[in-house]
């Protein structure tokens, strides 16, 4: 049946019509902006994940060229050293220094060969790339007492360590900087002073995170002293041990380390009064870069604890 409408009535249809049109355009127009704001929000994370993947392989990259450029500079640090001394002539009061360095680059070379060999992962080579750099710093002192300048120009009392010590014990950071207080070259005794303190800080380091305690527990036929203490080379077994790590070659090395620097506390304080002599500024350096140096690498150890 036909419908009649007046005209007003026929204006109001029209304008509810047009007013559900616009409605319809409206939601319409609201649902693609939507869309297009969750696409847009969508691409600008995508860009932002690859600006910051891109950012970690840049990251990963600059460490990388970093790392293998330390390596480098260490290898190439070593082989000039080594070369020095074996140009040099030996002597006497140094025989045990140059048969103690050539040791631990022995040692050194062990490791190299198992990690050359595919033998160490790539934690337990982070310690072979500070053993070679300990290597050389030994073979540095060997040259710096045999009368080889060393390219060293520091202040003796300045230190590379942070908080390798603090973070161990605040009376380790403070003996290890009243040795450095005591290395001045116009001090007939620094070399005493500075050995005796930094010994210390060693043995301390070792025994803090290797009691003997804890040792013999891990270990109970672990080789002992008459005393009953557990062997240095026990302890720092149990330190590599707790790394990750029980590769005979690292160990090796760390205790080759470890007898090396002891050796040259007793050479340096026999020195300071015996037929050596007072020591050189380079010797000191060299000494000084030395002893930081094997902080630095038994912190490595115990900070991957």
């Amino acid at each position: 049946m036909t419908r009649y409408v007046t005209p007003s009535q026929l204006q109001s249809m029209i304008r509810q019509a047009e007013a559900k049109q616009r409605q319809a355009v409206n939601q319409y127009n609201a649902e693609v902006r939507r869309y297009n704001a969750e696409v847009q929000r969508a691409v600008n994370q995508h860009n932002a994940n690859v600006r910051q993947a891109q950012r970690a392989v840049d990251d990963y990259n600059r460490a990388a060229r970093t790392h293998n450029a330390q390596v480098h500079a260490n290898r190439r640090r070593l082989q000039a050293e080594i070369a020095r001394l074996n140009s040099q002539r030996s002597s006497t009061h140094f025989t045990a220094t140059q048969t103690s360095t050539i040791a631990l680059h022995r040692a050194y070379r062990r490791v190299e060969e198992d990690y050359d060999g595919g033998i160490l992962n790539a934690r337990e080579g982070a310690l072979a790339d500070m053993a070679e750099a300990e290597a050389a710093n030994s073979a540095r002192v060997a040259n710096a007492l045999l009368g080889q300048a060393v390219d060293e120009d520091f202040e003796v009392e300045d230190t590379t360590l942070t908080d390798e010590l603090t973070s161990l014990s605040a009376d380790l950071d403070q003996r290890w900087r009243g040795a450095l207080f005591s290395l001045n070259p116009h001090n007939p005794d620094a070399a005493r002073h500075f050995c005796t303190s930094s010994r210390e800080v060693i043995v301390q380091i070792i025994d803090l995170r290797a009691p003997d305690a804890d040792v013999l527990a891990f270990k109970p036929d672990c080789e002992t002293t008459e005393a009953g203490q557990p062997l240095r080379r026990e302890k720092i077994n149990y330190l590599l041990a707790r790394y990750g790590t029980d590769q005979n070659s690292l160990g090796d090395f760390v205790d080759t380390d470890i007898q090396d620097v002891m050796k040259l506390f007793r050479l340096f304080n026999d020195g300071t009064h015996g037929g050596a002599g007072k020591f050189s500024l380079d010797a000191l350096r060299a000494m000084k870069t030395r002893v930081e140096g094997s902080i630095r690498f038994l912190s490595t150890v115990i900070r991957g604890i």
